[in-house]
């Protein structure tokens, strides 16, 4: 078991280390996108930021070609000593600004621009009267040139950083698209595994549990313990299956002497009071045969007959009860024979005062049993429910149908004395009764009981002291092949 134990929790720890490995993964991975994301949206203030400044750099530029103003070249150099402090960062990114085919840097085009300025600054000093026109058009033809390429590198460049950022965000979306698929689809894997791990050997027991309790012992076969973690689970559970067969045998073997006992102790107690007094009246007979007149020694007689009468009802139903085969079974119809066991007890209903209600329905299902069998258990019943209502009372029979028409109920209710709680659990013992001596052989219940069984079904019992008793017959209506 230790084993198992350990199996099962190794098993466990790491399907969950897998799914913690994975989450992990794709945590370093989205974690590398959006710190990616941020180092291009830094750069993408610095390519703005230089666009916006090489701009400033071409207004003050087109003044001065405008209005020949030194002060536009020193504002344009203030600018474009910004866009060398940034062309000088050390940020990763900055050194990617080129002028395409020729891949020269642009901070080279940059000092070409800044010379090209200075230029045209030494010549506007050194020329009093007034500069070449020539030489200074052409100087500023090739700043405006050197300016152009410089905004257009840097908008290029700016235009590649926010594409690079579409991409980035782009990629984050499809790895948390994927991320989502990927953990259901693990999930899914993980709760298959952990249920064919666990689930389902544990479904298996349950079902082997089941049938334990409804007193099949069958050993589970190796063949239905697919996991090795569960294996000596399930030889343990065979070896208890195995013990507890053993343990049952013996309770039943200690079940039936104790039977024994109470149906040997039983029957010497309810044949002796018969036997006995066969034996006094007998005796009294003999003694005095030649005094008795003749209604006398009838009289004697007459209980003679009565004791030996009642010792043959007591080994009848002792016979009865302990009959182990199965009644013959026939097509039989419930209605004709609570009729037919009404009429039978129709004078001992007259005496008694009792009023009978009857709720037979025509159309109840055909059932299959022993006619006599059955008949002796309503006969059994009416007879307890009749004597219970010794000052009169209702006899109430009913019948119906239940779950599907698959069981047939007939119920036999009273409105007699009722039985005490503490003997309720018990009047389907052998010999028990709660009736006065003489007047029951405490088998009519047990008798009706097993009769019951041995057709498929059983007999429910409720009663409430003072207020009389209900005893339901429950029948199995099966479709015979």
């Amino acid at each position: 078991m230790k084993v198992t134990t350990f199996r099962i929790r190794q098993r466990i720890i790491q399907a969950f280390l897998f799914c913690v490995l994975a989450i992990l993964i794709f945590a370093g991975m989205s974690f590398q996108a959006h710190w990616e994301m941020g180092k291009r949206l830094r750069l993408v203030e610095r390519a703005d930021d230089l666009v916006n400044n090489i701009l400033e750099i071409r207004r003050f530029e087109k003044n001065f070609f405008l209005y020949r103003q030194s002060a536009s070249l020193k504002e344009a150099r203030s600018y474009l000593k910004r866009v060398d402090e940034i062309c000088c960062s050390k940020e990763e990114g900055i050194l990617r600004l080129q002028t395409g085919p020729q891949s020269q840097r642009f901070h080279r085009i940059l000092i070409q621009y800044q010379e090209t300025l200075t230029l045209i600054e030494t010549l506007l000093q050194k020329s009093s009267p007034g500069p070449d026109p020539s030489s200074l058009a052409s100087l500023e033809e090739n700043l405006r040139n050197l300016g152009q390429q410089l905004l257009t590198m840097s908008e290029r460049w700016a235009k590649e950083e926010r594409a690079t950022i579409d991409r980035l965000f782009l990629r984050a979306v499809y790895l948390f698209v994927f991320s989502i698929v990927l953990f259901v689809i693990l999930g899914v894997v993980v709760a298959w595994y952990i249920s064919r791990l666990l689930v389902r050997p544990l479904f298996q027991m349950q079902t082997y549990m089941d049938k334990i309790a409804h007193g099949d012992f069958t050993p589970v076969p190796d063949s239905e313990c697919k996991s090795q973690e569960f294996f000596s689970l399930f030889r343990a559970f065979n070896r208890m299956i195995q013990e507890l067969e053993q343990h049952q045998e013996q309770l039943l073997q200690s079940g039936k002497i104790a039977a024994v006992g109470t149906l040997t102790a039983g029957i010497a107690h309810e044949l002796n009071n018969p036997i006995n007094n066969i034996v006094i009246t007998a005796e009294a007979l003999k003694e005095d045969f030649s005094t008795l007149d003749q209604e006398e020694a009838q009289d004697l007689i007459h209980d003679i007959l009565v004791q030996s009468q009642r010792a043959s009802d007591i080994v009848r139903n002792l016979l009865d009860f302990s009959r182990s085969e199965q009644p013959v079974s026939e097509p039989v119809n419930i209605v004709h024979i609570l009729r037919d066991t009404l009429k039978l007890v129709q004078n001992q209903v007259t005496l008694s005062g009792v009023e009978v209600e009857r709720e037979l329905p025509s159309n109840l299902p055909i059932i299959h049993g022993n006619p006599k069998t059955l008949q002796q258990i309503f006969l059994n019943l009416f007879i307890n429910a009749i004597q219970a209502m010794r000052d009169g009372g209702v006899l109430a029979v009913r019948a119906w149908t239940e779950n599907g028409d698959h069981w047939l109920k007939v119920e036999v209710a009273d409105t007699g004395t009722g039985i005490e709680p503490e003997d309720l659990p018990h009047i389907f013992e052998p010999f028990y009764t709660t009736k006065e001596v003489g007047r029951g052989t405490g088998l009519g219940l047990s008798v009706s009981y097993s009769i019951a069984q041995k057709h498929g079904g059983h007999i429910e019992v409720k009663s409430q002291k003072g207020e009389g008793s209900t005893f339901t017959v429950v029948l199995p209506v099966e479709e015979e092949d």
